[in-house]
């Protein structure tokens, strides 16, 4: 799509728009311009000190502008170090009398053991420079960097590297590692403020936007408790905790604000006026993120049912049932006992067997051998064989029911549920179904490890995306393969994409 064809269709989509949309569009674009301001300027200054010696370099009016808003100046010792060795350098060729020539290489001496001395390069981090500059000295001398740290010696070391001869000392000018005149020139001196913090007038450039962002995110929170976006008020600075951060106005936070970037890029990605969220810039990310996430998951999944596995070949699934069931057995048993009591007193329970019974009485005459041997017909044998079962029926049912309300009644359906319980838990029948529970869960967890270890990112869009299963179509194919058999994909139908 073209860049004319894109203006075209967004200023169609702002004209069809209304105007508190058109409203509320403007508001975004400018909140969104202002923060990628603001956040432009963190970095900055963020980065300011780091890329300092770039910008004195390559542009000097950043840095003339800028070191004053971070309380920069020039160290005095290193700028009037280098300032005595051009002047030196420049009075040599001028050829003035010796007195004057032995003034500045004293001078040079001075200066040169008050840099090292007082390592006037601590507050600009250019340790490599002194260290240059040290070696120097101390090779000069013929002695070790580390007896530099005594006074005398370094005096010592100072005034054998500046000599009395005017063109030898032209010379070692002229000698001077370039690296070590860059350094000079490079190093700074920060001031501190009155409260002993190193100056940094940072916050007056941000000011502005902090007061800007305070009121954005005030009308923010304002509205979501009109429209009830959150269930509660004090829900909305903690969903947007990031911002919260930021809008502290301490220095430390301030790093915090980078976060905004998160909230702008969901907001034009929501905006149907935006490309975010469809350029290929996104989209490559989004797929290398998939990948990793995937990747990770992966690993996470295998490794759990791996552990899952073994535990259950190794049984510790059924000690572990066995040891939290048997404590809560009584409460068990007692839930067992009220469910019998339920289920034998209910009345619909009962109406059920009554029911069933009326039903079986009915045909008992017909096809009981001992009833038709009964000599009495039929017209009257059935009536009697249905009055006498209701009554036996009703009286069993009766029976029962009061009985289960007695202390004894509770003692029998107790034995009734115990009974019960041991054979779930201890019955001849157990090992066989602990060893059918066994594999059928091992057969899953091993068809869930193959469908985890399928690379689902690497294969092909037309291809399945995981293993079929035992019971799908083709997994017969796949076990065993004919050997003039067509490749795989071209004749087992496609299981859809269910990751």
């Amino acid at each position: 799509m073209s860049l004319t064809t894109t203006v075209r269709k967004m200023f169609h989509a702002v004209g069809g728009l209304s105007r508190r949309s058109k409203l509320l569009l403007v508001w975004d674009v400018f909140m969104v311009w202002v923060a990628i301001i603001n956040l432009w300027m963190i970095v900055f200054d963020l980065s300011y000190l780091w890329l300092r010696p770039q910008y004195v370099t390559y542009l000097p009016v950043v840095a003339s502008v800028y070191d004053p808003v971070k309380g920069i100046e020039p160290h005095p010792l290193t700028e009037a170090l280098m300032n005595e060795i051009h002047v030196t350098a420049a009075l040599i060729d001028e050829a003035p009398p010796p007195w004057v020539i032995n003034e500045h290489r004293n001078n040079l001496v001075e200066l040169s053991y008050r840099v090292v001395h007082e390592n006037a390069f601590a507050r600009s981090g250019q340790a490599r420079i002194l260290g240059i500059i040290s070696e120097a000295l101390a090779k000069n001398l013929g002695v070790t960097g580390g007896t530099l740290y005594d006074p005398i010696v370094l005096r010592e070391a100072c005034d054998a590297f500046w000599p009395h001869d005017p063109d030898d000392l032209a010379t070692t000018i002229s000698s001077i590692d370039p690296r070590v005149i860059r350094g000079l020139g490079l190093n700074y001196y920060r001031t501190f403020n009155i409260d002993g913090h190193l100056t940094d007038h940072f916050w007056i450039l941000d000011l502005p936007f902090l007061i800007l962002f305070w009121i954005e995110f005030t009308a923010r929170w304002i509205l979501a408790i009109k429209r009830k976006t959150y269930s509660r008020w004090f829900f909305f600075p903690i969903f947007n905790w990031y911002d919260v951060l930021g809008l502290i106005p301490v220095a430390v936070f301030r790093p915090f604000r980078l976060l905004r970037a998160v909230s702008m890029y969901m907001r034009l990605k929501r905006s149907e006026l935006s490309n975010v969220g469809k350029d290929v810039f996104t989209r490559t990310v989004l797929y290398f993120s998939n990948i990793i996430t995937e990747e990770v998951s992966d690993r996470v999944a295998l490794r759990i049912l791996s552990e899952f596995h073994q535990e259950i070949e190794d049984g510790t699934h059924t000690a572990i049932t066995r040891s939290v069931i048997e404590p809560r057995r009584t409460e068990i048993e007692d839930v067992l006992v009220a469910q019998l009591r339920q289920t034998l007193t209910d009345p619909r329970t009962i109406e059920h067997l009554r029911s069933l019974v009326q039903l079986n009485l009915e045909n008992a005459v017909e096809e009981s051998e001992a009833l038709r041997a009964v000599p009495i017909p039929n017209i009257v044998l059935k009536p009697a064989v249905k009055a006498i079962g209701e009554v036996i029926l009703d009286t069993t049912l009766e029976t029962v029911s009061g009985t289960l309300d007695s202390a004894e009644g509770e003692a029998a359906a107790r034995e009734v549920a115990d009974a019960i319980l041991d054979d779930v838990f201890y019955g001849p029948g157990l090992a066989q179904m602990e060893s059918l529970i066994r594999e059928i869960t091992l057969q899953v967890l091993d068809h869930m490890m193959d469908v985890v270890n399928v690379k689902k990112w690497a294969l092909p869009d037309g291809q399945q995306k995981r293993p079929p299963m035992p019971w799908e179509p083709g997994a017969l194919d796949l076990a065993d393969p004919e050997p003039d058999a067509e490749p795989e994909g071209s004749t087992d139908p496609e299981v859809p994409d269910n990751s």
